[in-house]
Order: structure tokens, then C-alpha cells, then sequence
């Protein structure tokens, strides 16, 4: 875990240093960490809070606040998606799924400033996340290059990869209820 907190420091770092010209882990700032059962907003080496899937929506996005500030999140909603009406707010490349006001999933794209727990973050190459997760492909997904991978909790990430062999890269990681098309 001590990895992971030095990559979400520097993740965060990367978009605050310039304004601030300081470190963010000194500052207090939070990060988003991406989990299997929900999202970890973390600031330094102890402060937690974990919004699983179900939390309310209020919550989570009062504490997105926090991170991205008010008003940064953008709402959309699609009454159509395979796992019924879905509600979204996006903050850049990552989007919050909501179904019934409760946190349901994410989906994290390339330039996400956000990590998962296992310290995966959406542009990295193949070889790099089977050096750190062992990936299945889908096969038959209409999602080309969809693979998906466990976490040590048990839960499971997915993801798409794009290119091939060792040199493709993870353009989307996503977790719990989203709105694909199968």
C-alpha cells in the first residue's frame, strides 16, 4: 500500500504542484483511489474515506468537491443503459455511475488522474499491468481488447486495452455498473 501512496502523491502532485509549488502529500491534499467495491478518497498516509457502491450520491460527490471543487463535476444521464437508468458525473476522464441516487460504478480514461488500489492507472502498457495484475481477456466481448483482473479484496477491475501484444495500452479501467452496450 505504501507504493500506491507515493503514486497517488505524485498523481495528485502533477496537478496541483504548478498552482501550488509545493508537494500536495505536505498540503493535505485528497486523491481519488478507484476500488473494486467503490472509490477511496485518501489524504496522507492515514485519512481514509470510502464511499462502496450504494453510498449516496450527495456523499460522494460533496467529497469529489472537495477534490475537483464545486461545481467541476459534469451530470449526464442515459435512461437506456443494459443495467437500467444510469446517472454520471464526470470530473475530466473519470465518471461517477449513479442508479437510484447511489453510487453503482466508474469508469476511469487515459489522463485520469486517479489509481486504483493495486496503483493501475489508465494509460500504462500491457506488460506493465501483468507485471503488477495477472489479466484475463474476454473473449467474444463486444468491447475489443476487454480483459479484467482481480484484486487482492477478491472484487474484480476491468478494462480495455488498445493496440496488441505487450506494447497495447489500458485506455479505460471501470468498476461495478456502467453503461456498455453487449
Amino acid at each position: 500500500m505504501r507504493g500506491v501512496a507515493a503514486l497517488a502523491a505524485l498523481l495528485l502532485a502533477g496537478c496541483h504542484a504548478a498552482e501550488e509549488g509545493n508537494d500536495s502529500a505536505k498540503s493535505g491534499e485528497w486523491a481519488l483511489i478507484l476500488d473494486a467495491q467503490g472509490v477511496v478518497f485518501r489524504r496522507g498516509e492515514a485519512e481514509y474515506r470510502r464511499y462502496p457502491f450504494g453510498s449516496p450520491r450527495a456523499e460522494v460527490e460533496a467529497m469529489a468537491a472537495e477534490i475537483y471543487g464545486d461545481g467541476a463535476g459534469r451530470r449526464t444521464s442515459n435512461p437506456e443503459c443494459g443495467a437500467g437508468p444510469m446517472e454520471f458525473t464526470a470530473y475530466g476522464p473519470i465518471q461517477l455511475n449513479y442508479q437510484g441516487g447511489q453510487l453503482s460504478g466508474w469508469l476511469a480514461e487515459r489522463g485520469a488522474m486517479a489509481l486504483t488500489e493495486e496503483g493501475i492507472v489508465p494509460g500504462i502498457t500491457r506488460a506493465q499491468l501483468d507485471r503488477q495484475r495477472g489479466v484475463r481477456l474476454i473473449e467474444d466481448s463486444t468491447l475489443p481488447g476487454e480483459f479484467e483482473y482481480a484484486t487482492p479484496g477478491g472484487g474484480r477491475i476491468g478494462g480495455v486495452l488498445r493496440g496488441s501484444g505487450d506494447d497495447a495500452v489500458v485506455e479505460v479501467l471501470f468498476a461495478g455498473a456502467n453503461c456498455f452496450f453487449r
